[in-house]
């Protein structure tokens, strides 16, 4: 009896003749289901007809989701094959190609590993100090009315003598939430669609870009993430620091698909067509009316009195993992935020629980400066 266990379970991303491998997390899935019509015979007389029949239409997108934690690394620059070999110190992230899919890529250069997208580079690396070394992601790129359909997704059950693989095909990535708390480690929650499950039965794809994906040094832990935050539309600025207990944070494509409806046979989805992008959050800290020190009470105080200004702006920086240099960490960086009027939960201490979401700078809608995600290492 050939069984197939999730433990056994390897993710791989595919691009051309590129292909990366992503480590998940259990509770992964994948599945696509099929539309039907129904026709009924309902007829009257001596001998009544009534029956049922049922007819394939079409094909769903396959839908598919999995999560992974936040690991940024540096790389070697040695051609030692165990990650990527351009520039030494080059930060990279063992999810990186999820994030470039999530932003509109669909090209990577593997001598420089810079992702593009219709021709916009997506991915920077940047040196702030000796020891501070960064690579920023943005939305530059993801102004398109569809993403690129030459990524494919493999789920590998990789056991010996037993392995089974499945591809989606022209797999997108639609949203991506990163959830982080006080005692856990930061992840990632990605979900996407494909246009098609394919049994590849025992055809593994074949590695060829190399992370860190087995180093134990890399993983963020949330305890001391923060948040800064300064108000920009008010003279002077306002700042606030605050010690963050958890939070989460989402970016949304909503990514819909054009489906044939064609007679006679079993249509297929044709191509993924982008929405609107949304950008949004909530972060969670306790209340502390410390004014002196532009504490969180200090913030409710501030947005419960104002109630002349229909949309704020704030510039947000996310630290997840904190902001010791040459430590792994991630910063979420939203020069234009707007916050909503945050809420007090009552527990054994009070808390304060603000919503935000990402808005384009100037209120102007062709901009693409919502966020950019940035990794250091």
């Amino acid at each position: 009896m050939a069984l197939q266990f999730t433990r056994n379970a390897k993710v791989y991303v595919e691009l051309s003749s590129d292909v990366w491998q992503v480590p998940v997390l259990d509770g992964f899935s994948f599945t696509q289901s099929v539309n039907s019509s129904e026709v009924t015979v309902n007829e009257a007389g001596s001998t009544s007809r009534r029956a049922r029949l049922l007819f394939n239409d079409n094909l769903a997108p396959v839908e598919w989701s999995f999560s992974t934690y936040v690991r940024p690394f540096r790389t070697a620059g040695d051609g030692s094959g165990g990650n990527w070999d351009g520039n030494a110190n080059d930060v990279h992230a063992v999810e990186e190609v999820l994030w470039a899919m999530l932003m509109g890529a669909d090209t990577f250069t593997s001598s420089t590993a810079v992702w593009t997208g219709n021709s916009t580079t997506i991915n920077t690396q940047s040196v702030l100090s000796p020891t501070d070394y960064q690579n920023s992601l943005s939305f530059a790129a993801s102004n398109q009315s569809k993403f690129s359909d030459d990524f494919n997704l493999y789920f590998s059950f990789e056991e010996t003598g037993n392995t089974q693989v499945y591809r989606i095909t022209q797999a997108v990535v639609n949203s991506a939430t990163i959830d982080f708390d006080i005692d856990g480690i930061a992840t990632i929650q990605w979900s996407g669609f494909g246009k098609q499950v394919v049994d590849r039965t025992t055809n593994i794809p074949t590695r060829t870009i190399y992370e860190d994906i087995t180093d134990t040094s890399n993983f963020i832990r949330n305890r001391i993430s923060t948040v800064s935050l300064t108000r920009t539309d008010v003279s002077p600025d306002d700042t606030f620091d605050l010690v963050l207990t958890g939070g989460s944070f989402s970016v949304e494509n909503n990514i819909s698909y054009l489906t044939p409806e064609e007679l006679g046979v079993v249509n297929i989805p044709l191509a993924n067509v982008t929405g609107a992008r949304a950008i949004s959050g909530n972060l969670t800290c306790y209340l502390d009316n410390d004014t002196g020190n532009s504490k969180s009470g200090e913030l409710f105080a501030d947005m419960v009195a104002d109630t002349s200004t229909v949309r704020n702006v704030y510039d947000m920086a996310i630290n997840v993992g904190g902001t010791t240099v040459s430590t792994p960490r991630l910063t979420l960086d939203i020069p234009t935020a707007h916050l909503e009027v945050p809420v007090i939960g009552v527990e054994d201490l009070l808390t304060l629980d603000v919503a935000f979401h990402g808005q384009p700078s100037n209120g102007d809608v062709d901009n693409t400066d919502e966020m950019t995600v940035i990794y250091r290492a």
